[in-house]
């Protein structure tokens, strides 16, 4: 798949079974669905009513990786170019990998050791709004919902990594951070910047925000989970109550040099 139509994979794709596919094209509310290119229902089997290039490109996309699944609600990787994880495990998926390219990075600028310290889940917003900060009260269950993606999240993470060391590689390590979608993380160039050069750094703390870079994915996906005849049949319904009770990742982690 070429790079261009990569780019144009959609945030989140739901898989319509038969029966799903048609209350959303003759329901009056839901049928608009199909014409959304970010939020994406596709067929299991059958013609696609509408972007039926589009239909296809996700297909192939889907197929390769065994995720054409009846009902599945699937976010794409913002740090994977063409993959999609479950949205069921999406939230903790993707801290998961925010954290491991972390500690790539540190690999390359020569670390000793890289150590999983902790992670928070910020409860300020309750809901994904459309500008992620609108607030509102506590729905139920958003306490329990927020300590089960923690748990989750927390056996994803190594809880310590350890390294030979080296001479740091900061054109290697920029070059990773491109490949992964991270190019712009501020925090991340200054790490990089601070092993470059004289004077370099050799212990670090950070704290970094593990949903930054999901953010509008998850969104999309919550788009589609509680929209029409998708939120009647329960699809994403998990996903919907741990996006609810999280609104942002914070990990520590430690790194030495």
């Amino acid at each position: 798949m070429r790079n261009d139509e990569v780019d144009r994979l959609p945030r989140s794709v739901i898989v319509a079974d038969n029966d799903l596919y048609r209350e959303i094209v003759m329901g009056p509310d839901s049928v608009s669905l199909l014409e959304d290119l970010d939020a994406m229902v596709i067929p299991l089997s059958g013609k696609a009513e509408a972007h039926e290039r589009e239909n296809a490109a996700i297909r192939e996309v889907l197929l390769a990786a065994g995720q054409l699944i009846p009902r599945a609600l699937l976010v794409r990787n913002p740090y994977e170019a063409a993959s999609y994880e479950l949205a069921a495990d999406a939230l903790e998926a993707f801290a998961s990998a925010k954290y491991h390219a972390l500690a790539n990075v540190a690999r390359l600028l020569g670390a000793r050791e890289v150590e999983f310290i902790d992670a928070k889940i910020d409860q300020s917003v309750d809901r994904w709004g459309a500008n992620l900060l609108i607030r509102t009260p506590w729905a139920n269950g958003t306490g329990s919902a927020s300590n089960e993606v923690t748990k989750k999240l927390e056996k994803r993470l190594e809880a310590q990594m350890s390294f030979p060391g080296g001479e740091p590689a900061p054109t290697e390590a920029l070059d990773y951070l491109r490949r992964r979608n991270l190019a712009n993380d501020q925090q991340l160039r200054d790490l990089v910047e601070m092993r470059t050069g004289t004077n370099l750094i050799s212990a670090y703390k950070m704290k970094f925000s593990g949903t930054r870079e999901s953010a509008a994915n998850l969104l999309s996906a919550l788009t589609i989970a509680n929209s029409g005849p998708a939120k009647a049949a329960s699809v994403g319904g998990d996903f919907s109550k741990k996006a609810d009770g999280t609104s942002s990742i914070e990990i520590t982690t430690k790194i030495t040099f």
